[in-house]
């Protein structure tokens, strides 16, 4: 009897995972908030960075002063196209690559930081997915991780969104232990998000549609002050944020 549950679930993620680029266009009435995640990594990258599940770019323009050159990947060439459109000098390079499957679009190539935000709770099997950033990831090569905090938390909002989990830190510590990473630092992100998000736990939608555009518009407005919060001692956030380094000689 459980069968159908189960199905309808996989098909509202499958769903979350094609046309989230809807959840773009309106998470980019919110600028702050991408500068606020940038602001907890931007100063680790240099090099070529790798940016998977990059969409418009962003968190890129937070970054892309910072390093050699960006290679975007998505699964949406119309945001592709916005980015590239965006930095015509060639420092952004993009490619649109499914992620479930064996990113063959990267073959060969191996990249001085890779940075995925919200991207590998949208897979089932996290071990596969983090042996994959190995892959395309110089030794001493670092990654940068947000994904959804606190894993009593989870409800139909991540569901809609196509997340089959959220994080706690030890797991994620060990995650990416058990295959060679060590880990830099990795910090709870937006308390006042986390608690929202409990108030709209019934919602069978992403996060970002339970605003309307003139609410998201207030919000950019207080996110210097909401980002505040990230320092208080014992809050936890709706996100972690972490930077791994690979060890030079990885576990295989």
């Amino acid at each position: 009897m459980s069968a159908q549950p189960e199905k309808s679930s996989e098909n509202a993620r499958e769903r979350s995972n094609l046309v989230y680029h809807e959840a773009q266009d309106r998470m980019s009435l919110l600028p702050n908030y991408y500068g606020w995640i940038a602001s907890h990594f931007q100063r680790e990258l240099e090099g070529d960075v790798l940016e998977l599940g990059c969409g418009a770019g962003l968190v890129i323009e937070s970054y892309i002063e910072r390093v050699r050159s960006v290679f975007g990947v998505d699964i949406n060439p119309e945001l592709l196209k916005r980015l590239e459109s965006r930095h015509p000098s060639g420092k952004v390079q993009t490619a649109c690559v499914d992620l479930r499957a064996d990113w063959k679009e990267l073959q060969g190539r191996r990249f001085d930081a890779i940075v995925a935000l919200d991207v590998v709770e949208h897979f089932e099997d996290d071990q596969a997915f983090v042996k994959k950033l190995v892959r395309h990831l110089q030794p001493g090569g670092k990654v940068v991780l947000k994904v959804p905090a606190q894993s009593g938390l989870f409800n139909a909002m991540d569901e809609a969104s196509g997340h089959y989990r959220r994080y706690d830190e030890e797991p994620l510590k060990r995650l990416m232990d058990e295959h060679g990473f060590d880990t830099r630092s990795l910090r709870h992100m937006n308390p006042a998000g986390a608690w929202g998000y409990r108030f709209k736990k019934e919602k069978k939608t992403n996060f970002s549609k339970t605003f309307s555009p003139g609410k998201l518009r207030v919000v950019n407005a207080l996110i210097p002050a909401l980002a505040l919060l990230d320092h208080v001692p014992g809050l936890k956030g709706l996100s972690l944020v972490g930077v791994f380094v690979l060890r030079k000689e990885p576990v295989r």
